[in-house]
């Protein structure tokens, strides 16, 4: 990794944060905890901009953004990606010494370029992405440790970095075109997993157990695999039917999921397929099995669906 030079005169830049959604919330408040002058809270939303202020304890509060002080040194954007661009362009008509000023966006999956007006006014740029997942009612803990990922111009993630270890959390240094595939791991770490949730939750509720107890259920089997995560590859903390090549737990689920819940049939030879070929990587199931299983995952999907017996004879032929 290259090494940067200090992006700052000051340890702690007195800052600006535009937006006062989930994310510009946790930061604000997390950049005052850890002793950064928070100079101004900016929102196209005046009451949430005012909102924010308060709690922040910043000077500022407006939804305008020809209110950004002068002695700003840290612009940080937390606005929707949809939004980014017009953020960048309205600030470009703002009296201020860009040259002077470090702007960053929190966007995940747009780089740097989205800041291109700024950059032409001479504002070194970049993307600082924390790369967790902030709700409304989050603290500013949900920032302890959580990764940033950087991405932008030398002088902008000089500063990334000093901030993410200012703000106590970890950074990764990405190239522009490493942003989509960053992004997309996060988006499958995050969403797809709360989707996956969400599949467990309605065959919990076929068996009419409700959200909370459900939860409560699994939650000891998640903590379990996360920590089989933490110390092992996911080939080797794969287990259950895939791995040992049970066909006919298998074919059980199928048949449970074309009678109950047909819906969710797609997803679960697609998560299926994901497994098997995570099994045969690991050596755990050997290439003939594999097959049998793959091929009871097209049969799970191609065949009409019918009940019962004949549903059984359709899914084992």
């Amino acid at each position: 990794m290259p090494v940067y030079a200090s992006a700052f005169k000051e340890a702690r830049p007195p800052v600006a944060v535009i937006g006062a959604g989930a994310m510009g919330r946790a930061l604000a408040l997390r950049l005052v905890e850890r002793g950064y002058p928070l100079r101004a809270v900016l929102s196209q939303t005046r009451a949430h901009a005012e909102e924010l202020a308060r709690s922040a304890g910043a000077g500022i509060a407006s939804d305008d953004f020809s209110q950004l002080p002068e002695d700003v040194r840290l612009v940080v954007i937390a606005v929707t990606d949809a939004a980014l661009v017009n953020v960048a362009e309205l600030l470009t008509g703002v009296a201020h010494p860009w040259r002077e000023t470090v702007v960053m966006h929190t966007s995940g999956a747009l780089s740097a370029a989205a800041l291109e007006p700024l950059a032409e006014e001479g504002a070194a740029t970049a993307s600082f992405h924390p790369l967790q997942a902030v709700t409304p009612s989050s603290g500013s803990d949900v920032l302890d440790h959580a990764y940033v990922g950087l991405e932008g111009d030398d002088r902008a993630v000089a500063a990334g970095i000093e901030l993410a270890v200012g703000l106590g959390m970890r950074y990764i240094v990405l190239s522009s075109d490493a942003k989509a595939r960053y992004h997309l791991a996060a988006t499958m770490a995050s969403n797809f997993f709360v989707t996956l949730m969400g599949m467990v939750q309605e065959v919990l509720a076929s068996l009419d157990i409700n959200r909370e107890d459900g939860f409560a259920m699994m939650e000891p089997l998640l903590r379990g695999t996360l920590d089989s995560l933490a110390s092992a590859s996911p080939e080797e903390a794969l287990t259950g039917p895939v791995a040992r090549g049970d066909l006919e737990t298998l074919r059980m689920h199928g048949q449970a999921l074309r009678e109950h819940l047909p819906q969710l049939v797609p997803a679960y030879a697609a998560l299926t397929v994901e497994a098997v070929r995570l099994a045969v990587r690991s050596g755990k199931l050997d290439p003939e099995r594999a097959e049998e299983v793959l091929g009871l995952m097209v049969r799970l999907v191609t065949t009409p669906h019918t009940v019962g017996a004949a549903d059984s004879a359709h899914i084992n032929n």
